[in-house]
């Protein structure tokens, strides 16, 4: 008589001390989870976090919540499954970082810069490792009621109602809207990555009954953007567009790069003609008609010769830069003669470099410029198409062209925090498949992603139509 013999697969048993510990995390991670929310509605809507109080807001919360989400692994005992390389770039970036300090001119400004940037870089770092399934919700959700908050604040503003305690630009008023931001250009930079998200959300979600709230608020985003009357404005209409192209690639992708290709030649020859005498007198024709009074050609003189600040810093530092935080205080070091017969933008104060690459290399170097383009780059790199790496497509062309003339990815910490929090959603993995979550232990279940559906029946798929 044979015997068959069944081999008994060992049961891993959680023992309470075991259970009593991944609880303990839950909740921490959790609360870390939190504390980046609000560290992200603290961002923007506390004046772009740009002066005294704002700034010093932003860094305390982002160092509560990096300590917060420290303290959370820390119990857990290791970090999440499928982290992949984000954080090691962020932790390099932030390192590098605190490494310009010691060469800094004024250290003061340097710490502080730093102690920011460990704020901003540390929220996204928690977004990333611990904002995973529905916690994803509160870091989007976050993205959207300060995006809300600051079209509600736009348009009190047209009634005349300027928030108490908020310093303004002496041109904003009920004819150039400024948001909860100083500046309007500030603020437009800010619309963009709201932008994005609400015609994401609208065409990456079913359409339910939040579609016509995200609809209503992208309607009144643009005619918000249009009296902000700043260089941003194409950029923000641009992050309206991308989510469509986008969603053509998920679709055909040899659609989509016709698309493309179609779109960027259009740019071009539009870009040109704009440029021609003929384009800027058709242009000069309907801009006031748009409630639009900035003049190119004015817009673009400023420009070149903010400019050369950060240049010539770069080029004078070209692998460390000044140093983190020292822009400003060394601007006044790189005036030209101009200066002297008090014309021209050398008569003023230059705050910082108006170019994302110029802001970054001028304080930061070459390794600072290549570090902070993989932060925002890697996430485009992950496989799946999660819900938060097609806004992250969407978001990223948008402020990338708005950087060439503008910093608000680097310059603005409000808006810096918005949009690396967007990054670093995307940057999180995307779900396991059908097989490997059945195999999911409780400990890991929190690493479900919302994916969006490759199906022909169910391309747009989120956890919004649950």
């Amino acid at each position: 008589m044979s015997a068959v013999l069944e081999q008994e697969q060992p049961t891993v048993r959680a023992t309470p001390h075991r259970s009593l510990r991944a609880t303990i995390a839950q909740m921490l991670e959790v609360l870390a989870v939190l504390l980046a929310a609000l560290t992200v509605l603290w961002g923007p809507l506390a004046q772009g976090s740009t002066f005294g109080w704002g700034r010093s807001g932003l860094t305390l919360l982002g160092l509560l919540t990096t300590a917060g989400m420290l303290v959370a692994l820390a119990v857990r005992g290791r970090l999440p499954e499928r982290s992949g390389p984000w954080p090691l770039v962020a932790v390099a970036l932030l390192a590098w970082i605190w490494l310009s300090v010691r060469w800094a001119p004024t250290q003061s400004d340097a710490l502080r810069s730093a102690a920011l940037w460990t704020g901003i870089l540390g929220t996204a770092l928690t977004i990333q490792l611990l904002a995973r399934g529905w916690r994803l919700w509160l870091g989007l959700g976050a993205l959207l009621l300060a995006g809300a908050t600051a079209l509600v604040l736009a348009y009190l503003q047209t009634r005349g109602f300027m928030v108490p305690g908020y310093t303004y630009d002496p041109t904003a008023g009920i004819r150039v809207l400024t948001g909860p931001y100083f500046n309007a250009s500030h603020f437009s930079g800010f619309l963009i990555v709201i932008s994005a998200l609400l015609m994401g959300l609208v065409l990456f979600t079913r359409l339910h009954l939040h579609t016509l709230v995200l609809l209503t608020l992208l309607t009144v985003l643009h005619m918000v953007n249009i009296k902000t009357d700043s260089s941003s404005i194409p950029a923000v209409l641009l992050a309206s567009a991308m989510p469509f192209l986008v969603w053509v690639w998920t679709r055909q992708r040899w659609m989509g790069l016709v698309l493309t290709l179609v779109l960027l030649g259009g740019s071009l020859v539009a870009g040109q003609r704009f440029l021609t005498p003929q384009g800027q007198a058709i242009f000069a024709k309907y801009q006031l008609q748009l409630g639009l009074h900035n003049q190119w050609e004015k817009f673009f003189h400023i420009r070149q010769a903010v400019w050369r600040y950060g240049r010539t810093m770069w080029a004078e530092h070209p692998m460390t830069g000044l140093g983190t935080g020292q822009f400003y205080n060394e601007a006044p070091h790189y005036r030209a003669s101009e200066r002297a017969v008090g014309a021209g933008i050398d008569r003023l104060a230059v705050n910082y470099a108006h170019n994302d690459a110029l802001q970054v290399g001028a304080e930061l170097g070459l390794p600072g410029v290549a570090l902070y383009a993989l932060v925002v780059v890697l996430p485009l790199t992950r496989r799946g198409r999660s819900l938060p790496r097609l806004l992250w497509w969407s978001t990223l062309p948008a402020m990338l062209l708005a950087g060439t003339y503008d910093a608000h990815l680097t310059a603005i910490p409000g808006t810096a925090i918005a949009a690396l929090s967007l990054a670093a959603l995307a940057a999180a993995p995307g779900p396991r498949n059908q097989r490997a979550q059945r195999g999911l232990t409780n400990s890991d279940a929190d690493d479900a992603d919302l994916s969006v559906s490759t199906s022909d029946s169910d391309r747009n798929l989120s956890g919004l139509s649950a």
